[in-house]
């Protein structure tokens, strides 16, 4: 367990980076540790200080900013709503415009958010792009689409997508002025006796909307969401604009129910070209073998976030391989790069699973168990992949373990037999 005098030397030697790291792995020895708690506290206010005399062009900067943003949409470490709205202000001043425009939104009455929404409302009307889209494009109010939608803004956990029913009419009023308010409109429904459920007078606010108006809300909505659900919101625009969902391929989060076969996650280390080729290999043998792989080098470009695809996609998956060599057990054991972010989100199910794993499967390829592979994964049975020579016979026993076809079954307990 780290203690609050680590905290507080990263803090004085501004490693935000192994701090950030420490309040997702130290996530439940915070809540109940007072000193760490203050020590975190102090860290948050220190680095929202200082992070404003940091230049908007310091990409790692703004990596942290995104990272503790992660944190507090996961409910991994809450900021106050105050602190929130610093951190938001501050990777609006980071991003693009377009991108800016969606987190100024959430706070609409700071003076730097307002000159963010100034400008890029002034943008849409010099090019008029938006008004022509609209105009130009009609759109059906399809079940799916709905659904979607309705989905993406009921969690009601994350405040920045959530939409009650005062923010979704307060929306729609931003287009139609003259709609009726949240009281009044409720006040309406009861007196018509139709259903004041979100979900039901969500849809027949939308479908009765001029056509034009009611793409303006969707978008609207979609826009204010992308930061904190891209995929979700690509699959809706995609929807909008006529276009098949099979071809929609996000570098950040893939498509739940992808295929109807098992969903595997793999986690390695990039040791070399060698070791990398190797892994690859193993994804598209998979693959062909009707495994949905979720594999970085599949779906993560420059710039993409780790974190966010690790967190979306670790859960999804029904089996994780992991792939054992003496640098993966230093990386793990050190919490450093990605496998040390992966390895620390897995530790609470292997901690779950730690009578009857039946998710994570142990492959070692290179060096021996206590040289690659972390001490507390050292109790699960591992299948050895480091003789190429072995080679089928290894990747028969992990393919049948994914499907859990083993190759020696239980017999049939049969009838006592005449005697």
């Amino acid at each position: 367990m780290i203690s609050q005098e680590d905290l507080y030397k990263y803090l004085l030697n501004e490693n935000w980076k192994e701090i950030l790291d420490t309040l997702y792995s130290e996530r439940e020895n915070i809540k109940v540790d007072t000193l760490l708690t203050f020590a975190s506290n102090t860290f948050v206010h220190e680095f929202l200080q200082k992070v404003e005399k940091y230049s908007v062009d310091q990409t790692d900067i703004l990596e942290h900013l995104i990272t503790l943003n992660i944190l507090h949409h996961g409910q991994f470490y809450i900021l106050t709503e105050e602190q929130h709205k610093r951190l938001t202000v501050e990777i609006a001043k980071r991003k693009p415009l377009d991108q800016a425009f969606n987190y100024a939104k959430n706070y609409p009455d700071d003076d730097f958010c307002k000159k963010i929404i100034s400008d890029f409302n002034l943008l849409q009307k010099k090019t008029a792009v938006f008004n022509d889209k609209n105009k130009e494009k009609k759109v059906s109010l399809s079940v799916e689409i709905y659904n979607r939608l309705f989905e993406l803004i009921n969690n009601q956990i994350d405040t920045a997508t959530y939409f009650s029913g005062p923010r979704f009419i307060d929306t729609v009023r931003f287009f139609s002025p003259y709609f009726p308010t949240y009281p009044q409109y409720i006040e309406k429904r009861n007196e018509e006796g139709k259903s004041t459920s979100r979900k039901i007078f969500y849809y027949d606010i939308l479908k009765n909307l001029d056509e034009n108006i009611r793409l303006q809300v969707i978008r609207r909505i979609l826009e204010i969401t992308k930061p904190f659900e891209n995929h979700k919101v690509e699959q809706i625009e995609h929807l909008l604009n006529g276009e098949p969902l099979q071809k929609v391929k996000n570098s950040e989060q893939i498509e739940n129910n992808v295929s109807a076969g098992p969903v595997v996650f793999i986690s390695y280390s990039w040791d070399n070209e060698e070791h990398k080729d190797w892994v690859l290999k193993l994804a598209n043998r998979l693959s062909g073998d009707g495994v949905e792989v979720i594999l970085d080098r599949f779906y993560l470009r420059p710039g993409a976030n780790l974190q966010y695809f690790v967190e979306n996609n670790l859960g999804r998956a029904h089996r994780v391989i992991i792939i054992f060599t003496p640098n993966y057990k230093l990386k793990a054991d050190k919490r450093a790069g990605g496998v040390g972010y992966e390895y620390s989100i897995m530790n609470v199910e292997l901690y779950n699973n730690m009578t009857k794993n039946e998710k994570f499967i142990p492959l070692l390829r290179k060096g021996n168990m206590s040289d690659s592979i972390p001490t507390f994964m050292q109790q699960f049975i591992h299948i050895d992949v480091s003789n190429d020579e072995n080679g089928e016979n290894s990747y028969n026993d992990l393919i049948r373990e994914i499907y859990n076809e083993p190759e020696i079954k239980i017999p049939k307990i049969g009838k006592k037999p005449n005697l």
